[in-house]
């Protein structure tokens, strides 16, 4: 079920598998990081009702709402001019196709919401919440439904078929090189912990110890009442009023 009677979207279900298992582990990070994009468009839908036209909240809580677009931008990036085409020259031509047509499905939609928002970190004085949710609820449908089924296009067992682990190496070391050059930790770097899951990806994300600790402990202070409005606090536990509609409990694979 996608959305609630109280207009917030599901998180989708985490799938089977042992994170640890590379092969296994493609398409269990994918639902992390779209449970995470799931939670960023929640918090804005569920805090806007709060924001009043001249609050001095309206500021920080629109800019947060450009990281958020920011970082769906990053990722489907990183998609189709990276993961996908390593995953295509392995696995063949166009398996990948439809996933990039599902990104192009919501690009109009989400377009409308991204100049919504510039617009309003410009001219504050424009803000209209209702407005606001009515532009997020007009994209959101069909990004959700994308991001369910892209997971089916990372099944573990065709992966085996076509990708080596040493493939894996070398995706894993393309991969950190992007993120080292294009993801701003004193902005982008918060998203993944105040949108993410302390529950089933509480060893997300795989990154080095001192730069998990450098994003949540330092630099979450130079923009932090922008994250105040994410879905969870900076250690991923959920607020209770997000809660509902959580993805089930998975028991971790070690």
């Amino acid at each position: 079920m996608p959305t609630s009677d109280a207009g917030l979207y599901y998180c989708l279900p985490i799938p089977d598998g042992d994170h640890t298992d590379v092969y296994e582990n493609q398409a269990i990070v994918m639902v992390l990081v779209h449970n995470s994009f799931i939670r960023g468009f929640n918090s804005l839908l569920y805090y806007s009702k709060e924001i009043q036209l001249g609050s001095p909240k309206l500021g920080p809580f629109l800019k947060y709402a450009f990281e958020v677009c920011t970082s769906v931008h990053h990722h489907h990036h990183a998609e189709e001019t990276m993961y996908f085409p390593f995953l295509e020259a392995r696995m063949g031509e166009g398996r990948m196709s439809g996933n990039v047509a599902g990104h192009e499905a919501f690009y109009k939609p989400f377009g409308a919401f991204e100049e919504l928002v510039e617009e309003l970190i410009s001219h504050p004085e424009l803000w209209d919440a209702e407005k606001f949710r009515a532009t997020i609820h007009a994209f959101m449908p069909v990004l959700r439904e994308h991001l369910e089924e892209e997971i089916t296009t990372l099944d573990a067992v065709e992966l085996r078929k076509h990708v080596t682990k040493k493939d894996w190496e070398e995706w894993e070391k393309m991969f950190m090189d992007d993120l080292k050059k294009n993801v701003s930790f004193v902005k982008g770097g918060q998203l993944t912990f105040i949108n993410g899951d302390s529950i089933n990806g509480h060893w997300f994300p795989q990154l080095p110890g001192p730069l998990v600790l450098l994003v949540k402990y330092v630099l979450y202070w130079v923009h932090s009442d922008w994250w105040e409005f994410g879905a969870c606090d900076k250690d991923k536990r959920v607020k209770s009023q997000f809660a509902p509609y959580e993805p089930p409990a998975k028991v971790s694979k070690m």
